[in-house]
């Protein structure tokens, strides 16, 4: 099996790391990593005993290159470049993974559909934790049910991390400022349709050690590939929606307000200069030589959960399923890094192995077959579960619904 990881960031990492598990992913694999920054890639690669090279996505015949002679090409670059690396993978006769295209570039990525499913290919697009693991949990959610009216997803997270840190950055800088600024897409009514950025605000009660936190609208692709995956079982309404730790959002709506969220350049000295890749250059040099040596062991938490409804034999059902992951054990990665870098490496896996056979651009619920991704996170400190509520008395919650909403 030969693989081709594209980024030596932190999701890069961790792919490799879970690739490399001999017990967790047995069997000969011939892997190279790639990234613009060779050095962070050989040394990465040193580290595994695999293979490095200098990658520039942007380019297309270095790209082309490096990932010639690939089974599977794992992408873990920013989302901006999901297209052209999908094209260059169906030059190469490569299957294909990425993280997520934030809404509309994944809309980009669902056209070349067609083009996948004629060259045999399998492309997952957002394989990561949301989108990703949260949508095989919708998806075996919805196969439980005859019809689907929604689709909803919502992610917590949680850092009780001790540290001096100003600030932490849980995944891209670049993805949570625009999650924090980009208009959000709910589907209501059948149609998607655009609501302000940290609308929908609701305290939602998550499992420990979360609790009750508030969660709103932002920018995600579930409520697309919902829509796109249920419409013949009727879905009309999808949403996601993100809880982040209060501090930690406090900051960065704080520095999102001030404009630093923004690309538009303003002009420091007579120079033209882009707010968000500033921001996200000073904050990465700081990270880079923090010294955590004094800070507390890592110590967060991440709640998933997709909760579904609809009718099973003419009865109306809402099936939540969930995931809660903690800080990793096994390898120290932040449980916000490993519920993202890891299904990635396992499904590269099962693609290789024969067990997701469906060809073209597939959201993770229309391709993965759930219990076995389910037992394979379950390995990996990751568990996942299901709680289905029915009616008794009748055959749906309409009677349910207007006595817990009856003003008090």
């Amino acid at each position: 099996m030969r693989l081709v990881i594209l980024g030596a960031g932190i999701q890069g990492s961790i792919v490799l790391t879970d690739l490399c598990d001999p017990i967790l992913s047995p069997g000969e694999k011939d892997i190279t990593i790639c990234d613009y920054n060779f050095p962070k890639a050989k040394k990465m690669a040193d580290k595994f005993g695999v293979k490095a090279a200098m990658c520039d996505v942007t380019n297309h015949d270095l790209l082309i290159e490096s990932i010639s002679g690939a089974d599977v090409v794992l992408n873990c670059v920013q989302y901006n470049w999901n297209v052209e690396i999908m094209r260059a993978c169906l030059e190469v006769k490569a299957h294909y993974i990425d993280l997520g295209g934030l809404f509309h570039v994944t809309r980009k990525q669902f056209e070349l559909h067609d083009e996948f499913v004629k060259a045999g290919l399998t492309a997952v697009l957002g394989m990561g934790s949301t989108p990703g693991t949260m949508n095989v949990m919708a998806g075996y959610a919805a196969s439980r049910l005859d019809t689907v009216a929604e689709a909803h997803a919502t992610c917590a997270c949680g850092d009780f991390t001790k540290t001096n840190a100003v600030i932490g950055i849980p995944y891209s800088l670049l993805t949570v400022m625009e999650e924090h600024t980009l208009e959000p897409f709910i589907l209501k009514g059948g149609k998607l349709i655009a609501v302000p950025s940290g609308s929908g605000q609701e305290v939602i009660d998550f499992p420990q050690p979360i609790g009750p936190a508030t969660a709103f609208y932002c920018i995600h692709s579930e409520p697309a590939q919902f829509a796109r995956s249920f419409k013949d079982k009727g879905i009309k309404e999808a949403s996601f929606k993100l809880s982040l730790p209060e501090e930690f959002e406090e900051r960065i709506r704080f520095l999102a307000d001030l404009g630093f969220a923004t690309e538009t350049r303003v002009i420091v000295d007579g120079v033209a200069v882009n707010p968000l890749k500033t921001l996200v250059t000073v904050v990465n040099q700081y990270l880079d030589q923090y010294d955590g040596s004094q800070d507390g062991e890592l110590n967060d938490c991440d709640v998933l959960r997709a909760v579904v409804r609809g009718e099973k034999d003419g009865v109306e059902k809402e099936i939540m399923v969930e995931s809660v992951i903690r800080t990793s054990t096994k390898w120290g990665f932040m449980a916000g890094a490993l519920d993202t870098g890891v299904p990635p490496s396992i499904v590269a896996q099962m693609i290789y192995n024969g067990l997701v056979t469906a060809r073209g651009a597939l959201s993770p619920e229309q391709c993965i077959p759930p219990i076995p991704y389910f037992k394979e996170l379950e390995k990996r400190e990751m568990p996942v579960y299901v709680v289905e509520k029915s009616p008794l008395s009748s055959n749906d919650f309409t009677s349910l619904n207007i006595v817990m909403n009856r003003s008090k």
